[in-house]
């Protein structure tokens, strides 16, 4: 699940590490730009609750071999873009098979970990995208410089088939098991799923995570358009934001993983994480410092760090928000409760990123950071708002 989640972002990562030289090439504007996000959005906010679902009825092998062919070849597709209809279009398919990635990481998560260790684990599966991240950069900009960027999507397609090939292998030596997940009964009325606390993870995690869509998706621009770095240093600076969400995934799983242990230890339902949701919503607002840091005497520094600070706050908010979905919901519902929470931070980054291109084409940047710092404050206020405390299932403990 780690290798799965760091392909996607391997895939997704491509377009934003060198949409400095693709929209000149291609002569779009940044605003436009932004439109095909949103088109990547959309469809991968519709995918995820539609792979959550079928990974619930159907299982892991068969959803995620069709979800990972699927987006593998949309991402080889790229390499045809002519201009902004044919990179929403592949864009669009990229998104819909990619919403299989993360419900089936939690699923897997909550199917063979026990509780005390399910923070923890599924900051490991998901490490994979913030792994990608920071290492896509690295990777594909001397690839892309030397052979051009046409290439360096046809390579990524590549990587998916062979993800695939790794994928049977795992079946026919019998490392993957097959569970009776495929022969599992629709769940009843009694479980509940669609409750209260679902919608409250969806809103914490959707707004609470919004600053990784600024550090995948706006942060190479910032850095090329304010700081003037060259598309061939980028390749030497965007693995740090992806670092700190990497080291963030695995922090605050630990974090939660404590806290969970020690209710197990006392017989006590799972405590909300009020406090540190408040602290995050607190720290997010550090990165309304980055045009000081900007004119500071060291600016790619100071503004690395606060990127990499900022990714690593939202790290937190991924982990914490679903560890206490994963307390408040069904474990059959995995699947499902992962693809609704991702899916809302699809959707805010579909509508965030064409609103910041906006920003950014009339050079408004200190907008465009209180924007980004203010939307994790509205989802900690929903996730208030609509959480059950009432409400506590203890199928995940079982």
């Amino acid at each position: 699940m780690m290798l799965l989640s760091l392909l996607s972002y391997v895939d997704r990562s491509v377009l934003a590490i060198l949409s400095p030289t693709i929209l000149a090439d291609l002569h779009l504007s940044v605003t436009q730009y932004g439109y095909a996000v949103s088109v990547f959005s959309i469809c991968y906010m519709l995918a995820n609750p539609i792979w959550g679902y079928w990974i619930d009825r159907r299982g892991l092998w068969v959803s995620v071999l069709v979800a990972v062919s699927v987006w593998s070849l949309a991402s080889g597709s790229h390499a045809l873009m002519l201009g902004l209809g044919g990179m929403c279009l592949a864009r669009g398919l990229l998104g819909f098979g990619e919403g299989a990635t993360f419900p089936a990481g939690l699923a897997t998560v909550a199917e063979t970990l026990p509780p005390e260790r399910r923070s923890f684990g599924l900051g490991l599966a998901y490490s994979g995208g913030s792994l990608g991240a920071a290492l896509t950069p690295l990777l594909i900009t001397p690839i892309a410089i030397r052979y051009g960027w046409r290439p360096t999507f046809l390579l990524t397609g590549l990587l998916g088939f062979l993800w695939i090939a790794l994928w049977f292998v795992l079946r026919a030596t019998g490392i993957f098991h097959t569970k009776a997940s495929a022969a599992r009964p629709l769940l009843s009325v009694a479980t509940n799923r669609w409750n209260r606390n679902l919608f409250a993870t969806a809103a914490i995690y959707g707004l609470g995570a919004a600053p990784l869509a600024f550090g995948l998706y706006a942060a190479p621009l910032y850095l090329s358009r304010v700081l003037h770095v060259s598309q061939a240093s980028l390749g030497h600076l965007l693995w740090i934001p992806p670092a700190g969400w990497e080291a963030g995934y695995l922090f605050w799983g630990q974090v939660a993983d404590r806290r969970n242990a020690r209710s197990l230890r006392n017989a006590l339902n799972p405590t909300r994480p009020t406090i540190l949701f408040t602290c995050f919503c607190v720290a997010g607002f550090l990165i309304t410092l980055a045009p000081r840091a900007a004119a500071s005497p060291y600016p790619v520094a100071a503004t690395m760090l606060i990127f990499f600070l900022q990714m690593f706050i939202a790290g937190g908010f991924v982990v914490l928000s679903l560890s206490d979905g994963m307390a408040h919901q069904p474990r059959q519902s995995a699947g499902l409760l992962a693809g609704v929470a991702i899916s809302s931070w699809a959707l805010v980054t579909g509508i965030l990123i064409p609103i910041l291109g906006r920003f950014f084409d009339h050079f408004e940047y200190q907008r465009g950071f209180w924007l980004v710092a203010a939307l994790p404050v509205c989802g900690m206020l929903l996730w208030k708002l609509l959480s059950d405390s009432t409400y506590s299932s203890t199928a995940f403990s079982e």
